[in-house]
């Protein structure tokens, strides 16, 4: 059993309580109404029970946490894709939601009981984290998805980051174009010389934010490892930052490419054991447990920072993880934790419903176990 789960509600939990979708891959337009506590979503494969959780991290994080396209979280045919959800926080009721436009103009419109939101405030009102045992890129990725998944963590704990993630993308853009410039002659490379300072500054804090965050993850990765005595120990999490040193060392070799070649868009996350890449030496089954047991650091990072549990979103667990570890980092997780996990595993979903829990059922897009009116706050998108 799962005793994390079984606590009651208190006010200062954050609770998913309903979600509505509009045009979300195949999930019927239907309110659905969720436990404050572990909710279970079954079905047959490619009913749409994946497509319930990446709802929720969509509406979180205006992200999906299976693909960096979100072109294909539209239903196939349809302009736009909408989700609301109500969210009890600190006793208080919200609604946040959460429309976006396909094409050319690819709009974005995020709301908050109805009043749209800055991406920087809307991202401070739900935090959710994400695992799935089909998503392993961390270790066999490319280095721009470890830097995507350092940078989600980071973000989860430091308001600040994105908007400094932001401003470095925003200088790095400006300082390729101008090199794109000099590249066809029309702008000379002394010009360079003012913005080699402002990336300098840009580039200073999310080379900080990431190291520390990054020693911070690994040690917590460390004691998850030596806590359950898993069989595969040396694990050792690498962040390597690409420095910004002398710029114009590197001058002649930029204005060639055309882009920067220093800087944060090149730092590198990488995993080993024994001095071995981990993605050449763990099975697949090694690699999900080790994507789990990092999932669960940077939980235990974000709850040494809030006074809240986030949502977690558990998709796929399968036969190649360890039950009775899962089980156990669960009941390590805050009392007020909300869970919604899919899994074909019986003796997982067995340990879940012996607490308080709702099980869902998924047939072509369309949830049972609970059915409501769903809100039209889309018709204002």
């Amino acid at each position: 059993m799962v005793h994390s789960l079984n606590a009651q509600q208190d006010e200062t939990a954050l609770i998913l309580n309903h979600l509505t979708s509009r045009n979300f891959r195949n999930l019927a337009e239907d309110e659905v109404s969720f436990h404050p506590r572990a909710n279970i979503l079954v079905g047959k494969n490619g009913q749409g029970k994946t497509n319930v959780l990446e709802s929720i991290y969509f509406l979180a994080t205006t992200k999906s946490f299976r693909t960096p396209r979100l072109q294909t979280m539209f239903r196939f045919g349809e302009p736009n894709v909408f989700v609301s959800g109500v969210l009890q926080r600190a006793g208080l009721q919200k609604t946040l939601s959460i429309g976006l436009e396909a094409g050319e103009t690819k709009r974005r419109v995020l709301m908050v009981n109805g009043e749209k939101m800055t991406l920087g405030a809307y991202l401070e009102e739900m935090s959710v984290f994400a695992y799935s045992s089909a998503r392993l890129e961390v270790l066999r990725g490319t280095p721009e998805e470890r830097r995507r998944f350092l940078d989600r963590g980071i973000a989860s704990v430091q308001p600040g980051y994105l908007a400094q993630l932001t401003r470095y993308g925003r200088v790095l853009r400006q300082r390729n174009a101008l090199l794109a410039e000099i590249a066809h002659n029309r702008e000379s490379p002394v010009s360079l010389e003012a913005w080699d300072e402002e990336l300098r500054l840009a580039a200073e804090p999310v080379h900080r934010a990431r190291a520390e965050y990054a020693s911070l993850l690994s040690s917590g990765l460390r004691e998850i490892l030596d806590r359950h005595t898993y069989h595969v120990r040396d694990v050792d999490m690498q962040y390597r930052a690409n420095e910004l040193g002398p710029l114009g060392e590197l001058r002649r070799a930029e204005v060639r490419a055309r882009v920067t070649l220093a800087g944060p868009q090149r730092d590198l996350i990488d995993f080993f054991i024994d001095g071995r890449p981990a993605a050449d030496v763990l099975s697949g089954g090694e690699q999900k447990m080790i994507v789990l047991f990092l999932k669960f650091a940077k939980i235990e990072l974000y709850r040494r920072r809030q006074d809240e549990a986030p949502l977690f979103l558990l998709d796929d667990v399968d036969a190649e993880l360890d039950l009775e570890i899962l089980q156990d980092l669960l009941s390590r997780l805050p009392a007020a934790t909300q869970v919604f996990t899919t899994s074909a595993k019986e003796a997982f979903l067995a340990s879940l419903e012996a607490g308080p829990h709702r099980r869902l059922s998924i047939e072509n897009g369309a949830v049972s176990g609970w059915r409501g009116t769903a809100h039209h706050l889309y018709n204002r998108f």
